[in-house]
């Protein structure tokens, strides 16, 4: 319930910041920068999420897990946690065979650092569940960073929460 709780007052502190200044989709690379073929857009890894919550395609979404775990807690997949894109195939498919998206929208795009390596989403849900019919509605925190490669990078999810 504290943790809940401290989640709450994070997204709603972050929602005042970003009330005085507006929200901002972030820059494509340009020239000197990292290709843009080795580097997708945050706002491209987003596009993917949305139309694959949407669908309840869970592939969408996977692809977009880099070297690292993803921290996961969303309501309506069972307990949280860190996942590798292995264990996430698995949360994601019972969290769509369990609920039905109805709505599935990115409200605000942030960068939350200097150097432009990190973005993180709110997405406003709406879902139903399959076992009692009953309709929710929530937001979900979506964090992405660029890693690093040989290829110059790319954009990969950090964690995926749920707020009620």
């Amino acid at each position: 319930m504290t943790t809940r709780m401290l989640i709450s007052a994070f997204f709603f502190l972050l929602l005042a910041a970003s009330s005085a200044s507006g929200a901002q989709r972030t820059k494509e690379p340009q020239a000197g920068e990292a290709s843009a073929a080795a580097v997708a857009s945050p706002t491209g890894v987003l596009d993917d999420i949305q139309r694959g919550w949407t669908s309840q395609d869970a592939d969408l979404i996977l692809r977009h897990f880099g070297a690292n775990k993803v921290a996961i807690s969303i309501d309506g997949s069972g307990p949280g946690g860190s996942y590798s894109k292995d264990q996430g195939h698995y949360v994601f498919k019972e969290l769509f065979k369990s609920t039905v998206t109805r709505k599935f929208v990115f409200v605000q795009i942030r960068k939350s650092n200097n150097e432009g390596t990190a973005t993180f989403a709110i997405a406003e849900r709406r879902y139903q569940r399959r076992d009692d019919g009953r309709q929710v509605k929530d937001k979900v925190y979506i964090a992405i960073h660029l890693e690093r490669g040989d290829d110059g990078g790319r954009w990969v999810l950090d964690e995926i929460k749920s707020i009620r």
